[in-house]
């Protein structure tokens, strides 16, 4: 008897499993289409939005900044924002920030959330924006 009951448990706990398991699945390819719908970022986007208002924020240091950036970037270097020295701008102003490879623009977007900004893209590195469409200019 204590056997029987042993396997209708395990029977139904595996079923449950397989029942969220589909669940989740579908689920997931319905968020897969909702993101596959978003239109593709390019850098003229990028300057469009510039051009309404948003920021776009190259977080390398002055020297780097002078060395090339893109066009329409403020040199907002990771040292400042973690010295607390945050964009004067309303927190829901549409955000942009990259850097050499990736890696302080991924701080940056974490300080710049963790204050607030509610709109903040993390562009990655040099080789990303060129990607979507930046020419790196010279001073």
């Amino acid at each position: 008897m204590k056997k029987g009951v042993l396997i209708v448990i395990v029977a139904v706990a595996l079923f449950s499993g397989l029942v969220w398991l589909n669940k989740s699945d579908s689920s997931g390819s319905n968020q897969a289409a909702k993101v596959a719908s978003k239109p593709a970022l390019t850098f003229t986007s990028v300057q469009k939005a510039v051009q309404n208002g948003a920021k776009f924020y190259d977080v390398r240091t002055p020297d780097e900044y002078k060395t090339g950036h893109f066009a329409a970037a403020t040199n907002w270097s990771l040292q400042e924002m973690q010295a607390n020295e945050l964009p004067d701008v309303p927190k829901d102003t549409q955000l942009y920030v990259y850097c050499r490879s990736g890696n302080r623009s991924g701080q940056a977007t974490a300080i710049l959330e963790k204050a607030g900004f509610t709109k903040v893209t993390d562009l990655h590195g040099l080789s990303d924006v060129e990607k979507i469409g930046g020419k790196l200019i010279t001073e």
